[in-house]
């Protein structure tokens, strides 16, 4: 099934499974608050629209689909959001990209693989980082708050509080009130900056690609002609 994809990538995959897994594991044992618990729901209703995306993405690419779907049913279960004793599925899945991993020859393999693909490092470094500063400010949020009369009082308000201060948009919504709030807060802008700046490079560096691409042919073309 991940034979298609680069180590990096299943490494990326074996991640989400662990953070999953560990967010299903806090919410059924530690968390009391419903409002925590369903910011937790809805991060895994991201997670498993991205473990979706991944089952479909390999079940094209599958040489034999019946093969494939051997062991790929269990990842297509399990993705599938709000059935609790199905996520459990994801056990599985970080199991088989652990030995996909270990399949790799060495580690000096793995780390040629990360230098040799800078692009998709940093994109994927980029993720991370934002789907973790994101996820985990929208359920400390609730906690911090909560002996405040502030505004995040609820699920819906602690994700869209993330949201828009990963934006910088801080005149659209209610702020943090506790002091951990407003260091959360202005984390979140910076992390928000880095996004921004991600972008920005991407565009420039999309731009720059076109440019190269449009010359190099008209300089093919007149040195034909000069021929």
């Amino acid at each position: 099934m991940q034979g298609q994809s680069s180590p990096l990538y299943n490494l990326v995959l074996l991640f989400l499974s662990i953070y999953v897994l560990s967010i299903l594991t806090i919410e059924a044992f530690f968390i009391t608050d419903p409002e925590v618990k369903k910011v937790l729901q809805y991060i895994d209703f991201g997670v498993c629209i991205i473990f979706l995306f991944d089952f479909f993405k390999s079940f094209y690419a599958a040489e034999s689909k019946s093969k494939f779907l051997k062991w790929g049913w269990i990842d297509l279960i399990s993705s599938i959001p709000a059935v609790d004793p199905l996520r459990w599925g994801r056990v599985t899945k970080a199991v088989r990209l652990i030995r996909y991993l270990r399949a790799v020859k060495s580690i000096k393999i793995l780390l040629n693989s990360i230098h040799a693909n800078k692009y998709e490092t940093f994109t994927l470094c980029i993720f991370l980082i934002v789907f973790v500063s994101f996820t985990l400010s929208s359920a400390f949020i609730l906690e911090f708050e909560r002996e405040f009369e502030s505004d995040i009082n609820n699920a819906e308000s602690a994700l869209w509080w993330a949201f828009l201060n990963i934006l910088n948009a801080k005149t659209a919504i209610g702020q943090a009130v506790s002091s951990e709030g407003v260091i959360m807060t202005t984390f979140l802008n910076k992390i928000g900056v880095l996004l921004f700046a991600y972008m920005n490079s991407m565009f420039i560096a999309w731009l720059v690609f076109q440019k190269r691409t449009e010359v190099a042919p008209a300089n093919y073309v007149k040195n034909t002609s000069d021929e």
